[in-house]
């Protein structure tokens, strides 16, 4: 009993982390609705994953040919999910979720590992109030399960460092889950270690077997994946990622663009990471703990490597924040003395008992307004897909990926942005039925013969649906608001 309430102790600092982690990210999480553009667009493939059983050659129904974007990891889970515990806006979002609040424990682990427990906790706490990083962790994307999987390589590399050269091997498989979570993004922990052992000058860790052996299980998977896909995905990838880009002027960002996105979005830990940065450099001094460097390695590489890109975003560098909260945590572990660090810890604890009881009482079921017109028309859309199976859908100047995701009976949808091609289509004699989706205001500007050939069957405040008058068969009760 004594040694239980030992380890509870122990782990006090991990337990509210992990507690801050999951209240903060699985808030109301269950609500319809809320996913972005991109998220829906992934989860419209993983869908399709689920329709057809093809998991290999991934088919996007939203641009109607490969999906091409990033390696397929995410959405494969995606679709596994959706499988076990059915299509919504929670499970799509949930493989992202679950990898937030693992990360936040990784980055724990990490700062205790390095140092102590004090900056586990604050640098867990900075990354989870970090800009981004819980949006980002409640949309079905990419950016977090990445920054998972390099955060537990670079864990892996210092565990192979400080305990035994086996770890090299977990170093390899996470590094290869990296690159399949979203491809180039998840070379990171290689890079990262080359730059170290090289700045080290240990060249004979290259030649180490247990190192050879990581190398090829970070390998490994990835072109197991490659030969089993023929090239389907691999090569419309690397066309768009690498030699389009290449060659794409309108992408061009100014070299500086990082440097703003973190002084912009990071300027209220910026300060404590540098001055984290500082402290360890000089620790590493004088200890010969020159681990810390891996941590300046990782929070520089991002923004320097990112900087050559033409197109760039600032969640590209998203990968970065787990090293400089690290960094930050240092700084506030030397800056709170020991007494108000615990009265820290206490005062966090008592806020997440009274945020916890306050979800469990007030439970909210408010829909985000993202793409609520999609939200509210998917299920009327359903029911008339339900009675009029055959009916082509026609969307014009609309987001294709959010009705596809919410709709659970829309597969495809006939993307039909001009105007002249959009009333060709609206009175034609000999093609087959169809439902039109677009904005009033769209509907409006077409000729008169076009809107009287046409009548509206479902409205949401400016989007409607419209099919041919001549059709009377088809009705629809809208759900409540």
């Amino acid at each position: 009993m004594r040694e239980l309430l030992i380890r509870i102790k122990n782990n006090y600092l991990l337990f509210l982390v992990l507690w801050l982690a999951t209240i903060i990210i699985f808030a109301y999480a269950w609500v319809p609705g809320g996913l972005d553009v991109d998220s829906c667009n992934y989860a419209v493939v993983a869908k399709e994953i689920l329709h057809t059983q093809r998991w290999l050659g991934l088919y996007d129904p939203v641009y109607q040919g490969v999906f091409y974007y990033h390696f397929p990891l995410c959405i494969w889970v995606t679709a596994g999910l959706f499988k076990l515990i059915g299509v919504s806006t929670f499970s799509a979002k949930l493989f992202s979720m679950l990898c937030g609040v693992v990360l936040a424990g990784v980055i724990f682990y990490l700062g205790r590992l390095l140092k102590n427990q004090w900056v586990g906790f604050f640098a867990a706490v900075s990354f989870l109030f970090t800009n981004h990083i819980v949006r980002l962790a409640r949309q079905c994307r990419m950016d977090i399960p990445v920054s998972l999987f390099i955060s537990l390589a670079v864990l892996s590399f210092i565990l192979a460092q400080r305990r035994s050269r086996w770890y090299y091997l977990l170093f390899g498989l996470f590094t290869s889950l990296a690159i399949l979570a979203k491809d180039v993004f998840g070379l990171a922990p290689l890079v990262i270690v080359f730059i170290y052992l090289t700045i080290r000058l240990r060249w004979k860790e290259f030649f180490h077997p247990l190192f050879i052996l990581g190398l090829l299980a970070a390998a490994g998977p990835v072109l197991i994946w490659l030969w089993l896909d023929h090239g389907v995905l691999f090569h419309p990838w690397l066309n768009w990622n690498f030699l389009y880009l290449l060659n794409a002027p309108h992408f061009t960002v100014p070299w500086y663009y990082y440097i703003w996105a973190i002084v912009t979005k990071y300027f209220y830990f910026l300060p404590f990471a540098v001055y984290g940065a500082y402290l360890l450099i000089k620790q590493a001094r004088w200890n010969k703990n020159y681990e810390f460097y891996l941590l300046i390695i990782w929070a520089l590489i991002f923004p320097l490597a990112f900087s050559f890109g033409r197109q760039k975003l600032h969640y590209f560098i998203l990968a970065m924040y787990p090293a400089t909260s690290l960094l930050a945590g240092a700084a506030f572990d030397d800056i709170f003395k020991e007494s108000v660090k615990f009265k820290i810890a206490a005062a966090l604890k008592y806020l997440l008992i009274f945020a916890t009881i306050v979800m469990l009482c007030l439970p909210l079921s408010r829909q985000s307004k993202r793409f609520i017109e999609s939200v509210r028309l998917a299920p009327a859309i359903d029911q008339l897909l339900k009675q009029a199976p055959g009916y082509e859908f026609i969307s014009h100047k609309q987001d294709n990926a959010s009705i596809l995701f919410y709709s659970q009976e829309l597969k495809r949808v006939s993307a039909i942005n001009d105007s002249a091609l959009l009333e060709k289509a609206l009175t034609s004699t000999a093609g087959r039925p169809y439902l039109c989706y677009l904005s009033e205001q769209d509907f409006l500007k077409l000729t008169p013969t076009a809107r009287q050939n046409n009548r509206v069957i479902l409205k949401y405040k400016d989007r409607i649906v419209i099919t041919d008058r001549k059709d009377t068969g088809l009705v629809v009760i809208l759900p409540p608001d």
